[in-house]
C-alpha cells in the first residue's frame, strides 16, 4: 500500500500536479455529484500519494470547489456550503493494515545526512506548495476590524447628514410659509405661492418644489387655502416645468438669467440642496462600504 514505510520519500511531486487533481476532484463533484472524498480516494490510492500528500490535495480540491461555487453564487454566503473533501477519512481507509485502525502506520523519521536537509522536500512537496490559510485568514479578519470601522464611520456621517437634511427642509418649509402669508387673503397667498415656485424653479433648485407642495398642504390644513386651491398647488409643485421668474429677481445685464444670490430664500434653498446632497453622498458610501464588509466577513466564514 502507498503508506508502507517502504515507499516512504520516494515520490516529490510539484504543485501542479496537486492543482490538477483538485480541478479533477471539482470537475466530477459539479458534474456527477460525487462526493469529493471518493475521488480523493481514488486518486490517492492510483498515485500512491503518502498522508502528508493527502492532506495536501483535500485542501486544494477544497479551495477549487469553493472558487468555484463562489463565482457562481448569487448568495455568497452559501458558496461555503459544500462536502468537503475528508483527508484523514482516506487515509483511515488507505493504511496498510487494512483500514482496522484509527491511524495510518507509522512513517520513520527521515535520515538526515546534514543539518541542512531540506524537510519540506523530504514529504514529498515542494517548500511553495504549503498553504497559507492561517495567513491569509488572518489578513482577512484584520480586513474586516478595519472595515467594520469604517462602516461605523459611514454610519454615522449617514445619521448627521439626515438630522441636518431635516434641519434644513424644516427652516426652508418655515421661510416659505412666511413668504406666502404676506399675502392678506386667500387669493393673495396662492399668488405669492405662485411667485415663490417661479423663484424655486428660476434660482435652478427645481428639486426643491415638493418641499412648496408641502407648504401648500400645510396651508390647506390650517385653512389659509381652500381646498381646491390646495388642490391645484399640490398638483401643480409635483410636476416639473420650466417658470420664469418675476423680472425683479433676474438680472438683465448678463447673458444668462441669474437670480439675486444674496436673497436669504436664496442661501435656504441651496443651504437645502446642499444637505440633500450630502445625505444622498453618505448612504451611497455606507452601502458600498456595507457591501464590502459583507463580502469579507463571508470570505472570512468560508477559510
Amino acid at each position: 500500500m502507498f503508506l508502507e514505510p517502504s515507499s516512504y520519500g520516494e515520490r516529490k511531486l510539484d504543485m501542479s500536479y496537486f492543482k490538477e487533481w483538485a480541478g479533477e476532484i471539482a470537475n466530477t463533484y459539479f458534474k456527477s455529484g460525487v462526493a469529493p472524498t471518493s475521488t480523493l480516494s481514488k486518486i490517492a490510492s492510483a498515485e500512491e500519494l503518502s498522508p502528508h500528500q493527502v492532506q495536501v490535495l483535500a485542501g486544494e480540491a477544497n479551495k477549487e470547489i469553493h472558487r468555484i461555487k463562489y463565482a457562481s453564487a448569487k448568495e455568497k454566503y452559501f458558496a461555503a456550503d459544500f462536502p468537503l473533501a475528508d483527508a484523514k477519512l482516506v487515509v483511515s481507509g488507505l493504511q496498510a493494515d487494512g483500514g482496522q485502525a484509527k491511524t495510518a502506520s507509522l512513517i520513520p523519521e527521515p535520515v538526515c545526512e546534514t543539518p541542512e536537509m531540506d524537510f519540506y522536500k523530504a514529504f514529498g512537496v515542494e517548500p511553495e506548495s504549503f498553504d497559507k490559510t492561517a495567513s491569509v485568514k488572518q489578513e482577512l479578519k484584520t480586513a474586516s476590524v478595519k472595515t467594520e470601522n469604517l462602516a461605523q464611520m459611514c454610519e454615522d456621517k449617514l445619521t448627521m447628514a439626515k438630522f441636518a437634511a431635516d434641519a434644513a427642509e424644516k427652516k426652508l418649509i418655515k421661510m416659505a410659509r412666511q413668504f406666502v402669508l404676506s399675502g392678506e387673503n386667500q387669493l393673495e397667498r396662492m399668488k405669492a405661492l405662485a411667485n415663490l415656485d417661479q423663484f424655486v424653479v428660476a434660482a435652478g433648485f427645481p428639486e426643491c418644489r415638493p418641499v412648496m407642495a408641502k407648504v401648500a398642504y400645510i396651508l390647506g390644513r390650517e385653512g389659509l387655502l381652500t381646498k381646491e386651491q390646495t388642490q391645484i398647488a399640490v398638483q401643480d409643485l409635483a410636476k416639473t416645468a420650466d417658470q420664469k421668474a418675476p423680472e425683479g429677481l433676474i438680472s438683465n445685464w448678463l447673458p444668462a438669467k441669474i437670480v439675486n444670490g444674496e436673497h436669504p430664500l436664496y442661501i435656504t434653498l441651496k443651504t437645502f440642496r446642499d444637505a440633500k446632497d450630502r445625505l444622498s453622498s453618505c448612504d451611497e458610501k455606507a452601502k458600498i462600504v456595507q457591501d464590502k464588509l459583507d463580502i469579507v466577513r463571508q470570505k472570512v466564514r468560508a477559510l
